[in-house]
């Protein structure tokens, strides 16, 4: 089953996209999607707006793709699930794909802000190994160095 997460904004573009990918077969698993605040309804896979089980749903899933929020991709990261990032290039100042891209630099992640690359990142989504401690408290670093640098809006 593949897992559809936008978080709390709209991210309308993924899901449509998404929708028309499992319409013409690309996708051919279960697809479950998470569509916050967005108004698109999908019409070939199954949606909810909000869960407090959204864990329950991410470590059902065989793949995630997830918008590019901080949170959501540390914690995926944390549960050593394969996933797919998806900036939302229509948030204030583009911040989702500047985390991705400095965190890319870290540790090798699959993310894209071009939707029409979905088909192929998803071939290829970043799979977890378990890293020894040097990388994961360089990872803790950068996202600590991050956060402290980024202006708050």
């Amino acid at each position: 089953m593949i897992f559809v997460t936008i978080g709390t904004f709209n991210f309308d573009p993924l899901i449509e996209h998404i929708d028309s990918l499992v319409e013409q077969n690309i996708i051919q698993e279960r697809v479950i999607c998470q569509i916050g605040n967005g108004s698109y309804i999908p019409k070939n896979c199954e949606y909810f707006k909000y869960t407090k089980e959204i864990e329950s749903y991410i470590l059902k899933s065989d793949l995630v793709i997830s918008h590019g929020g901080t949170g959501s991709i540390l914690g995926l990261i944390s549960l050593n699930k394969p996933f797919v990032a998806v900036a939302n290039t229509s948030l204030a100042d583009n911040h989702q794909a500047e985390f991705l891209k400095k965190l890319s630099e870290e540790r090798p992640i699959q993310w894209i802000s071009d939707l029409t690359k979905l088909p192929l990142a998803i071939s290829n989504p970043t799979k977890i190994s378990n890293h020894n401690k040097e990388s994961g408290n360089s990872l803790s670093k950068y996202v600590r160095q991050y956060l402290l640098d980024t202006p708050s809006k």
